[in-house]
């Protein structure tokens, strides 16, 4: 009698998500720190160089920002001087766009108290 092979079909929602929860935590704890570091760099990479579109890139930009905190300015001032560039965010057009619609949807957030 042949084994019965199990397909994702075969579970319920609940049955397939606690197998992939399975997986995932095996997954990571057989992965070496060499592993972890490359997986995590392959993702992180996909993530920020792979944007498409202003909405991705200014969540990108963000989450730079956010990681740079007070060293993002000089960050980009030194990659600036590297590349040999004076102000590139304020002559390239798309950069200053990315910045402009992130001050855009920041100030969308900002709920004004006398609005109904």
């Amino acid at each position: 009698m042949a084994k019965k092979q199990f397909n994702y079909s075969d579970l319920s929602p609940k049955e397939l998500e606690l197998l992939k929860e399975i997986y995932i935590e095996l997954k990571v704890k057989s992965m070496t720190l060499a592993d972890l570091k490359e997986f995590a760099t392959d993702n992180i990479s996909l993530q920020i160089k792979n944007t498409i579109g202003n909405d991705e890139e200014i969540d990108a930009w963000k989450e730079m920002e956010e990681f740079f905190k007070d060293d993002f300015e000089g960050t980009i001032k030194g990659i600036q001087m590297k590349i040999g560039s004076k102000n590139i965010a304020q002559k390239d057009p798309f950069v200053r766009q990315v910045k402009v619609e992130a001050a855009k949807k920041e100030d969308e957030k900002k709920l004004d108290m006398w609005e109904d």
